[in-house]
């Protein structure tokens, strides 16, 4: 009996955190999408496809072909692609680096190129080079944001980012 009780605990708390995983890939996913809408890149970047990529997280790679399935930014079709680790990464316009990835957002911009929006879920991302670091309240996703580290890559983004980032540096 206890064999029983402790194989469905077991599995109940398997499939929450699972739940609570694809969630959490999900409002990521969005809250990705939606940055772009908030910055702008250099016109030699507004040609072929507009590409997202994901550095480590195939969950988010998943959720995230789904918001931008059909989508486009402004004129250039979204493209979302998925590397296991640094040796992948190609060009992207907005990569996202898993924080098990975090040691490689310092060099990030050697592989997806200098016009590249980094967005990571590490608690030092940000210190890093990150421009947009997601942070966890309660259930709540929320991120912070160093305008520093967009601009150095030629990036040039809206007020409102920094207004609705939690911490704005």
């Amino acid at each position: 009996m206890k064999r029983i009780l402790l194989s469905v605990f077991i599995i109940l708390f398997v499939t929450k955190f699972n739940y609570a995983q694809v969630e959490m890939s999900k409002a990521q996913a969005m809250f990705s999408y939606n940055f772009t809408k908030f910055f702008d890149w250099p016109l030699s970047e507004k040609q072929g496809d507009f590409v997202m990529g994901v550095l480590g997280n195939r969950n988010l790679a998943l959720e995230l072909e789904k918001v931008t399935a059909g989508k486009k930014n402004v004129t250039q079709p979204i493209v979302v692609k998925y590397f296991r680790n640094l040796n992948e990464v190609e060009k992207c316009h907005v990569i996202f680096v898993d924080a098990l990835k975090s040691g490689d957002i310092s060099g990030i911009h050697t592989k997806a190129g200098n016009h590249c929006l980094v967005i990571t879920d590490s608690n030092s991302g940000i210190n890093k080079g990150a421009a947009i670091q997601f942070v966890t309240e309660g259930n709540r996703l929320k991120y912070d944001f160093k305008s520093e580290n967009a601009s150095r890559y030629g990036l040039k983004f809206h007020s409102k980012i920094k207004e609705m980032a939690r911490n704005s540096y």
